[in-house]
């Protein structure tokens, strides 16, 4: 995979990217979309429901990115015969690649007990990616070799590969929570967020938009 040039049209990039199937033109958003993700939370109740509407609308996964170079979103990337991801997702900078393994729970569950440790599901979520990783600290060449080699075309993937879980609503969690899921998130290398740090991170991008546009 090679960096996108000021020259350099996204169909001229996509015909050399082993993943092209999975590139994602990041900017191409609209308030439309931001009004479609927000009704989609509200109305999803099993994680299958956020699961489709992402791999419908993969540009929702990655406004958080900041690699300028290219973006990617790969639903459902097998890791052997052992395990299947929900997503990886990819920038790419002046420093190379940086991939993050995403796992989704049901946007209706809980991220922590009413005592404040992390619920069933939040473990879950955790044990997925942490077994992800054990398998890429066996497979790390396979991984990141190009398929042209029979690999995965994960270029500079790493076994402590960055985490991020999405999980309930942000109205749901209760704020004497937040310091515990920060420290868990410090010590995991696992972003752990509410389905609306999606609807957050759309917003941002969208004025980022409006005001490039009218400089």
């Amino acid at each position: 995979m090679r960096f996108l040039s000021g020259q350099e049209s996204l169909e001229e990039l996509q015909k050399s990217d082993p993943l092209n199937e999975h590139f994602v033109w990041w900017d191409d958003i609209s308030q439309e979309d931001h009004e479609a993700l927000q009704q989609a939370l509200d109305e999803a109740k099993r994680e299958e429901d956020i699961q489709q509407f992402l791999q419908s609308n993969p540009l929702h996964l990655i406004q958080h990115l900041g690699g300028g170079h290219g973006r990617w979103v790969i639903p459902k990337q097998k890791l052997g015969a052992e395990h299947v991801t929900d997503f990886v997702i990819g920038q790419c900078s002046s420093i190379g690649y940086e991939w993050q393994a995403v796992e989704l729970e049901s946007p209706i569950k809980p991220m922590f007990n009413k005592n404040g440790d992390p619920s069933q599901f939040l473990n879950h979520a955790i044990r997925q990616i942490t077994d992800w990783r054990a398998w890429l600290k066996s497979n790390q060449a396979y991984a990141s070799r190009p398929r042209t080699e029979s690999g995965l075309s994960l270029t500079d993937i790493d076994s402590n590969i960055k985490g991020l879980i999405l999980i309930g609503r942000r109205s749901n969690i209760d704020p004497e929570t937040n310091q515990r899921r920060r420290q868990l998130a410090q010590n995991l290398n696992i972003e752990i967020h509410s389905y609306d740090f999606l609807l957050q991170a759309l917003s941002g991008r969208l004025n980022c938009i409006r005001k490039s546009n009218h400089t």
